[in-house]
């Protein structure tokens, strides 16, 4: 993590307060250098730091802009808030950095280390608060959201890839049925727009609440349901004295923040009176999943808080929307089909209509659809692994892969006999190296990032390669000359040399064909840590890869573990 490219790292903290004490704080810590806990100390002076908090600092000597310091409550068996703390933790990383305008952050396993929290059940909130904060928000700058496991910790591994292989499943059939979840604006008529959610239709137009025909109206109230102005009085006014006889009724006995009485004299079925509160998002959910309980098909709600409440017409906007994506995302939603907003204030109708076309197109407002066009599926040519974390085949010299990285070795090691070549199946490592392959996609555009390059090694080193892919910290072991990272040669002949492809006591040699996203490479030098930035006014975005020959290559290196994938492993 202390290397990883990304904007945002976050860091947890004890209630203690004392920095670098975990191992990830510890190696933070080290990395960043000891400005940053002199600027943690200032920070938790100026900002709030109890249990639950998060303070921010800079990254010092880190590659990242930031460093989010959460301060964490030890696990307590789930019998009081800690669970929920977690939760506020996460939500609150990802809403500063989007408010820092950060692009991309970056979560360890939070919280299961030192204090306690269960594996499982940490792998699971994480991707639920992701998720749901990915569905809910209006988000305009924060585009990736990394989980990075230590591969040593394979309890912590088996948690997150098993909870993100069952969110693959329950997503990809949707994903696949549906090319864009949110759909384009369109203005059928003078004042009003139309926008498709899912399957939910979303009507916005200028207008009176009270001549609608859905089958539920929403009615915002007060705790006794008798408001005396505003669209309120006109929807009881024009229900009425039947459905203000209901709510006299109920008035101060409302234990879920809203009643339903009937429609009376208005085209509605049903009315749901909510009692107000400033929590918009909050409010229009409640409704939402009524409905859907209630299995009505129709709902009409005003533009809530607009009136006496005085909250800002853009902001409702965007939180009734983010409240109606949030719910239509659900794949458990199938009686609520449509939903209108009526605009009394026809002014009002703009701010609506630019939150709207925020959203249009998306397919990535919704977690599950961004997820699924993440290429994070296994390769259709591996065999069935059941259980096995990594599993080594090994190949036919008949069959078409074999022969393909036979044909790469020998153009330039002719004379050596391939006794065996491996396909190395680690679902790990693969998905990691598709995730980093996907960021480097955004960030490059059109070019290929991609390359297969070789690697030579000991027989020792093999069992660590294959379980936890290459580890830059073995850098210089044999030469650092352009670079403290993990070295990867053009040609087989040279990483065949004695020095790289050690033979064993059997005078066997090992060398891996590996998977490399170079992307964008400068000249590399002795010493280098990470790549140095693409443009100097701009030290936090870094070339991706350093090498010997700008203008005709023969070795790359990298300085981010994830960026290869040890695919083919050579025995000669």
């Amino acid at each position: 993590v202390i290397l990883l490219q990304t904007d945002v790292i976050v860091n947890s903290v004890g209630t203690d307060l004392k920095f670098g004490v975990g191992l990830l704080c510890k190696a933070i810590l080290e990395k960043a250098g000891p400005e940053l806990q002199v600027e943690f100390d200032k920070e938790k002076q100026r900002q709030v730091a109890g249990e639950g908090s998060v303070v921010c600092t800079s990254g010092c000597a880190l590659a990242c802009k930031s460093v989010l310091h959460a301060i964490l409550p030890v696990w307590d068996g789930n019998k009081g808030q800690t669970l929920k703390t977690l939760e506020d933790v996460i939500n609150s990383c990802l809403k500063k950095t989007e408010k820092l305008g950060l692009n991309s952050i970056t979560f360890p396993a939070i919280g299961t280390g030192g204090f306690g929290f269960p594996k499982t059940i940490v792998s699971k909130l994480m991707f639920d608060v992701v998720f749901k904060f990915s569905s809910s928000h209006t988000r305009k700058t924060l585009q990736d959201v990394h989980f990075l496991l230590n591969p040593k910790d394979i309890d912590n591994v088996q948690a997150f890839t098993i909870e993100l292989e069952r969110r693959l499943a329950e997503n990809c059939d949707a994903a696949a049925s549906q090319s864009s979840f949110i759909r384009p604006v369109s203005t059928p008529l003078l004042g009003g727009n139309i926008m498709q959610i899912g399957a939910i239709t979303l009507q916005v137009i200028g207008g009176d609440i009270t001549k609608e025909d859905t089958e539920v109206i929403v009615n915002v109230s007060n705790n006794t349901f008798d408001a005396v102005s505003g669209v309120s009085k006109a929807i009881m006014d024009a229900a009425g004295s039947q459905v203000a006889g209901e709510c006299a009724q109920h008035a101060g006995q409302s234990q879920s923040g809203f009643i339903t009485t009937q429609g009376g004299k208005l085209l509605c079925s049903k009315i749901i009176h909510l009692i107000h509160d400033n929590n918009v998002n909050s409010q229009v959910s409640k409704v939402l999943h009524e409905c859907e309980l209630k299995m009505y098909k129709s709902v009409a709600f005003p533009a809530i808080g607009t009136g006496q409440a005085g909250q800002s017409p853009a902001k409702v906007a965007d939180d009734m929307l983010d409240a109606i994506v949030e719910f239509a995302s659900k794949r458990s939603v199938k009686h609520l089909k449509k939903i209108k907003i009526i605009i009394f204030q026809t002014n009002m109708l703009r701010d609506f209509h630019e939150s709207m076309k925020k959203r249009e197109n998306s397919s990535s407002s919704t977690a599950g659809w961004w997820m699924s066009r993440l290429k994070l599926e296994l390769p259709a040519q591996w065999e069935d692994m059941q259980e096995e974390r990594i599993k080594l085949v090994n190949l036919k010299p008949s069959c078409q892969e074999y022969l393909e990285v036979q044909n790469k070795f020998k153009k330039t090691c002719p004379s050596f006999v391939i006794e065996k070549i491996e396909r190395i199946q680690n679902p790990f490592l693969w998905q990691t190296y598709q995730i980093k392959a996907s960021a480097l996609s955004t960030k490059n555009k059109n070019q290929n990032n991609e390359k297969f390059l070789f690697h030579g090694t000991a027989v020792s080193s093999l069992s660590a390669i294959n379980y936890n892919g290459f580890n830059r910290g073995f850098a210089g072991k044999n030469a650092a000359n352009i670079g403290n990272g993990t070295y990867f040669a053009v040609d087989a002949s040279y990483s065949a040399q004695d020095i790289y492809s050690r033979p064993d006591t059997n005078n066997r040699r090992y060398m891996y064909l590996a998977r490399v996203l170079t992307g964008r490479y400068c000249a590399g030098s002795r010493g280098l840590v990470t790549p140095p930035p693409q443009n100097p006014a701009d030290p936090t975005d870094l070339y991706d890869s350093v090498v010997d020959n700008v203008n005709k290559p023969t070795m790359f290196v990298i300085f981010n573990d994830i960026q290869a994938y040890p695919e083919y492993l050579i025995t000669f």
